[in-house]
């Protein structure tokens, strides 16, 4: 198990504390990059796991290659720092890998569950990957792998600054998907702070535009009108990825949604523009 940490933030201990405390032993190494010193603040709390302190700052492909090299186990999953492992997260991995399953993907829940601005934030980054959704409409993220399939396919690519779980999935033959398997379930470290959630957003826009730009002969107006179209698309999946209390504060949090997309939106024209400007002056 990988955990991937950018500038040895303190939550980074939670992160690792909740590899530890699952029902299997596991293997586990952190990368940290662009600064700071996770050994120390693991060993501040006595734990004592293997940690690859690199001082320049690593993109997240670049980073789990690191994290591939430095382990043995024959599966390998990642734990970003501002995620925590439900329980049962690595046991579920691995029962399906035994199985046959060589790719496992996993569902998110909502740090925050009861603050509506949280509730807003998990929408627009995971509707698709609530944990009640069957499997036809959940997207495979937060994968575990074989880890064979890097002799195979090769390793993430270490130059995106987002979507390198995308691109390296891209290059596996399309049959089997991941498995979708909603028991492995991560933690969400969601904004509480309205004006957080929107800032987050619109730099998340700007990123995910400028990888569209890249990969899509689409104009960053339509990369706008898709990424806004998501409206149409939160209520439905909220209602059945969601139950109880859990899908009640979900429906009141849809105006905030609305709006933080709008913001994301913006965020993917400008990242898409600027992204085609620099392309063009490359060429």
């Amino acid at each position: 198990m990988v955990v991937i940490g950018y500038r040895a933030p303190v939550q980074i201990v939670d992160a690792v504390t909740s590899l530890l405390d699952q029902n299997t032993p596991l293997e586990i190494v952190v990368v940290n990059s662009g600064g700071g010193d996770v050994l120390a603040l693991l060993a501040g709390v006595g734990i004592k796991v293997p940690v690859i302190e690199i001082s320049r700052r690593l993109f997240v492909g670049a980073a789990r290659n690191v994290g591939i090299a430095a382990t043995q186990a024959p599966f390998v999953a990642f734990l970003a720092d501002d995620c925590l492992a439900c329980p049962g997260w690595a046991e579920a991995r691995i029962e399906r890998h035994l199985a046959g399953d060589r790719m496992v993907a996993s569902a998110i829940v909502n740090s925050h569950p009861r603050n509506l601005i949280a509730c807003a934030a998990h929408l627009i980054m995971f509707m698709r990957r609530l944990p009640g959704l069957p499997a036809d409409r959940a997207l495979r993220y937060g994968v575990s792998f074989d880890r064979r399939l890097f002799d195979e396919y090769g390793l993430f690519d270490e130059e995106l600054r987002a979507g390198e779980d995308t691109n390296f999935l891209d290059r596996l033959p399309r049959e089997p998907l991941p498995v979708w398997e909603p028991r492995v379930q991560t933690v969400h470290r969601n904004e509480t702070s309205l004006v957080r959630l929107f800032a987050d957003q619109y730099r998340r826009g700007c990123r995910r535009g400028d990888y569209l730009v890249a990969s899509s002969p689409k104009t960053p107006f339509r990369f706008f009108r898709d990424t806004f179209h998501d409206r149409h698309n939160v209520r439905k999946l909220a209602k059945i990825g969601l139950s109880g209390r859990d899908r009640t504060f979900a429906m009141m949090s849809l105006p905030i949604v609305w709006l933080a997309l709008l913001i994301k939106s913006v965020g993917v024209y400008a990242g898409a523009r600027d992204g085609a400007k620099a392309g063009k002056q490359l060429q």
